[in-house]
């Protein structure tokens, strides 16, 4: 029998007194390496937010073009396919803002780092940076534990109980908790009705002027809507997908073995952008900005045997968590 949101378990994952130990010790010969990772770019993740937004901007005016010069059939599955793709943009923007929450955009300016990423970041996701960060360090801080927000979600959701056996079981699942997954993740970031409405007028300001001077009205309506789709909707599963695929909290006691890691194609360029797949690292090593993640886990894969033995991980949206073996 399918799950409803009547029948669907809640609070199925057990709370922990104390936050959950690391559960993994730092191999010796990498420390070093590990160090060196630690050392942000700043000048790397603001191009790399930059180009997020022009990209974001530049599939909206595409679309709108496609709409106006193909034929329809064409036009929609255009307009489909550049959807789902800012959607992944606007994800990629948030997993900058991520960044900034552990100040892994520069960690000797940090006035620099909110800066940064409030502009080019939080306000396009309509995220404040110290709202996200006051959040998100309980759960790194509390993992496990009642303060943990993420625990809070899995619980009230049951993320655990996402069935993962096949595409239509798994999408029904999570159609069935998006609105009760979109309003827990609006009242996590609690940010304030001018951040709210920061997004729609970036919107206004990257695609719907341009495409108003490039098209016309009717061009500023249709780049308009299409930028919407994305962020009410394309953006919202992709993040949901994302963050139900990060942890696994009713059968460990450890961060290590809790935390899964996403490496899968589709997952690396779809669903966790800039390196977030690599979560296991993150929760090591959460000074360890995104451009050093990938690097790191390959350096861990070959020279530390407990790692690669121990490390949870999936290569497709569906599949269980499994230990590489």
């Amino acid at each position: 029998m399918p799950l409803t949101q009547a029948t669907m378990p809640a609070n199925t994952h057990p709370i922990a007194a104390r936050p959950y130990k690391r559960g993994y010790t730092t191999p010796t010969q990498l420390r070093t390496s590990i160090a060196d990772a630690h050392r942000t770019k700043l000048w790397l993740t603001t191009v790399t937010a930059v180009a997020d937004c022009l990209s974001v901007a530049g599939l909206a005016l595409a679309a709108t073009w496609a709409v106006q010069a193909l034929p329809i059939a064409a036009a929609v599955i255009l307009c489909v396919l550049s959807a789902v793709v800012i959607g992944r943009q606007l994800r990629a923007l948030e997993c900058l803002v991520h960044e900034a929450s552990h100040f892994n955009w520069s960690r000797s300016h940090r006035r620099v780092n909110d800066i940064l990423a409030s502009l080019l970041a939080g306000l396009p996701t309509g995220a404040k940076i110290e709202n996200y960060r006051a959040s998100h360090l309980l759960h790194h801080g509390r993992f496990g534990t009642a303060d943990d927000p993420d625990l809070a979600r899995y619980r009230q959701l049951n993320v655990e109980g996402l069935r993962r056996t096949s595409i239509r079981s798994f999408a029904w699942d999570l159609l069935i908790r998006l609105p009760r997954y979109q309003l827990g993740w609006v009242q996590t970031i609690k940010s304030s009705p001018l951040v709210y409405a920061a997004p729609f007028v970036w919107c206004t300001a990257i695609i719907t002027v341009p495409a108003f001077f490039a098209f016309g009205s009717q061009g500023a309506i249709e780049g308009s809507a299409i930028w919407l789709a994305a962020y009410l909707f394309a953006l919202p599963v992709i993040r949901f997908i994302g963050e139900a695929s990060e942890h696994v909290y009713s059968t460990t006691r450890t961060v290590f073995d809790a935390t899964i890691s996403n490496l899968g194609f589709l997952q690396r360029h779809l669903i966790h952008p800039h390196n977030d797949g690599y979560h296991t690292i993150h929760h090591m090593w959460p000074g360890v900005p995104h451009h050093q993640l990938r690097r790191l886990h390959k350096q861990l894969m070959i020279a530390d045997e407990n790692y690669a033995k121990r490390l949870r991980r999936r290569t497709r949206i569906i599949q269980q968590a499994e230990v590489v073996l």
